[in-house]
């Protein structure tokens, strides 16, 4: 085949398309794998005596009292309540999805469902315990929030068609058809 017929339709990928190939796929399963370990980090904080034991749930979801939109203070209000009420079945049970979405992650197993899942549960956190980042004032914000850049970065993952380099997802659609929905594309 030559580099002429290589771009006609029904032709072969030239050798040159199939390493690209190959190093795309290698490189999306490294910043899943990257992505997996700072969400990984982010877990182990959620593990520690004074996150777990619930002593900072009150500073990190009292964000409410600065917000005097109407509906986004009882928002705030809600989850600050949510929390406060059962501090450590709250911590334990962020602890737990945060530790579970970086396996997921690091493994690439389920990874349709995680990526969407980090999504969501970022989106969660970014409208929940750093509300927003609100109040948004002229001197006072320098950022939106790591939460948000995970909501985009899960997104990316999910919609760039993350392949299943280096990962259980190939294994779990092997062993459980059924479940392949959740996985990504091998």
């Amino acid at each position: 085949m030559t580099a002429e017929t290589a771009d006609l339709p029904g032709a072969a990928p030239a050798p040159a398309t199939a390493a690209r190939t190959f190093s795309r796929a290698h490189g999306a399963a490294a910043v899943r794998i990257g992505f997996g370990l700072i969400w990984a980090i982010d877990a182990s904080f959620k593990w520690l005596p004074g996150f777990i034991h619930g002593q900072t749930l009150g500073d990190e979801l009292g964000k409410g009292e600065t917000v005097h939109t109407p509906v986004l203070h009882q928002w705030l209000q809600m989850w600050h309540s949510i929390g406060t009420s059962a501090p450590t079945a709250f911590a334990v049970g962020t602890a737990v999805i945060e530790t579970l979405i970086a396996l997921g992650l690091v493994l690439g197993v389920f990874s349709r469902a995680v990526f969407i899942g980090s999504a969501v549960f970022s989106l969660g956190i970014w409208s929940s315990a750093e509300a927003f980042h609100l109040p948004w004032t002229k001197d006072g914000i320098t950022d939106l929030g790591p939460s948000v850049a995970y909501i985009f970065a899960s997104l990316a993952l999910y919609f760039a068609a993350s392949t299943a380099v280096w990962s259980l997802d190939p294994w779990v659609r092997r062993t459980w058809p059924r479940l392949s929905s959740l996985t990504s594309e091998g």
